[in-house]
């Protein structure tokens, strides 16, 4: 599912309109991405946890010549699913 598919089911759901419900899901991933740019962590209950997490610099190679390069330090996002993602 993508972000258009997503916003029209969540209308049908909701029975607000496709506009309004995009504006708000960009509002929310907007809000979600501050506060990961802060470090902090955001739980949704039920659904899950997105946290930064900060990847140590390491040696690595490039594989087309096979020369040793070093892949600098950098910070990801990580997801834990909650319980309601559970697939049974």
């Amino acid at each position: 599912m993508n972000k258009k598919e997503l916003i029209q089911k969540v209308a049908i759901r909701s029975g607000m309109s496709q506009a309004d419900v995009e504006k708000a899901l960009n509002h929310i991933i907007d809000t979600v991405r501050d506060s990961l740019h802060k470090e902090e962590p955001v739980t949704l209950v039920g659904f899950g946890t997105f946290r930064v997490q900060e990847h140590a610099a390491r040696q690595g190679y490039n594989p087309s010549t096979g020369q040793k390069m070093l892949i600098p330090a950098k910070k990801i996002v990580k997801f834990k699913p909650g319980k309601a993602l559970e697939i049974k």
